[in-house]
């Protein structure tokens, strides 16, 4: 089915295990989201080491495309988070998805970002991860 498709993606819960791994294994490339906030900070440590378990032992040949900072806004934790990441991850820090109320609605409408709010700061930040993704 591979062959036949441009893209799958995989969006898995954001606690490691199983099916995570799994879904690392069958990708060739990952975005690892992450909240700015000290506990999603923790479970991207606990992601980049299957990350790393899987291409050390289990020969897995994908790569990480980047770390997706998500629910970025103007707290101190938030900026601290990113100054984190940069620190850590440098080039592979993704420009961040801010807190929006838009996004939390959208769902509601059973309608897209672009469809509901194309206008919106989220919508532009979707955009450019989507323009990112179709890079590769």
């Amino acid at each position: 089915m591979k062959d036949r498709l441009d893209y799958i993606i995989f969006d898995t819960s954001p606690s490691v295990g199983g099916l995570q791994e799994r879904a690392i294994w069958a990708a060739d490339l990952v975005i690892v989201p992450t909240a700015t906030e000290f506990a999603s900070l923790d479970s991207l440590a606990k992601t980049v080491t299957t990350i790393q378990t899987l291409r050390d032992k289990k020969n897995w040949k994908g790569g990480l495309l980047g770390i997706l900072p998500t629910f970025f806004d103007s707290t101190n934790e938030s900026r601290d988070s990113m100054q984190d990441l940069q620190a850590t991850f440098k080039e592979k820090v993704i420009s961040p998805i801010h807190r929006a109320t838009v996004l939390r609605e959208y769902w509601s409408e059973v309608k897209t970002i672009f469809e509901y709010a194309p206008e919106t700061r989220a919508a532009e930040e979707y955009k450019s991860l989507a323009t990112l993704v179709l890079k590769y």
